[in-house]
């Protein structure tokens, strides 16, 4: 089986646990990712991070736009345009409107920042930083192009998978955040 089709498989399955979730669980796990994230070193030290505005099925890190904003720290999230993320930045609540695939994106201006840490979702993880996006690489090219940045993945334990098979176009993670443990890798 090549890569592409052992993706498509480890997506369809990752998709199914994530739905299987339970609401109650969902909340309290997410409440522990965003504990971990903010009392990392990575957060700590960052004084610009990149968010994102998680879909339903995906740990909700939405208060950490406010805990960011109350420290000083720039705050973006990305948005896609012309069938790629940029990153624009976010003073409030009020600066976002529905956009691509239903979820809600920045509509300011592109951001002239680097961000310091980068917070990306997906649907699968490994113990070497690997990721499973959801296919269409957006991340991928994004993170490429923001090679000074710190990048911390932010998943529920459950999406922890042995092994994710990965191309050379994929990014490593420098760290994922669960709600059971913070894991920093060590950069190639």
């Amino acid at each position: 089986m090549d890569v592409a089709e052992q993706k498509r498989l480890m997506r369809r399955e990752m998709r199914e646990k994530l739905f299987a979730i339970g609401a109650e669980i969902r909340i309290a796990a997410s409440t522990g990712i965003v504990g971990r994230i903010t009392s990392s070193l990575a957060w700590r030290e960052a004084g610009s991070v990149a968010l994102f505005s998680p879909l339903a099925s995906e740990p909700d890190i939405s208060s950490l736009l406010d805990a960011a904003l109350m420290v000083g720290k720039d705050v973006m999230y990305p948005r896609m345009k012309g069938g790629e993320l940029e990153l624009c930045v976010v003073h409030s609540r009020g600066d976002f409107q529905a956009g691509a695939f239903g979820i809600l994106e920045p509509h300011g201006e592109s951001s002239p920042l680097a961000a310091d840490l980068i917070l990306v979702p997906g649907l699968a993880f490994d113990a070497n930083g690997h990721r499973l996006g959801r296919g269409k690489g957006y991340y991928d090219r994004l993170l490429a192009l923001m090679t000074k940045a710190r990048t911390m993945g932010v998943f529920f334990s459950c999406q922890q998978a042995q092994r994710i098979p990965a191309e050379g176009h994929d990014v490593r993670l420098d760290c994922v955040a669960t709600e059971e443990r913070l894991d920093v890798f060590a950069r190639p």
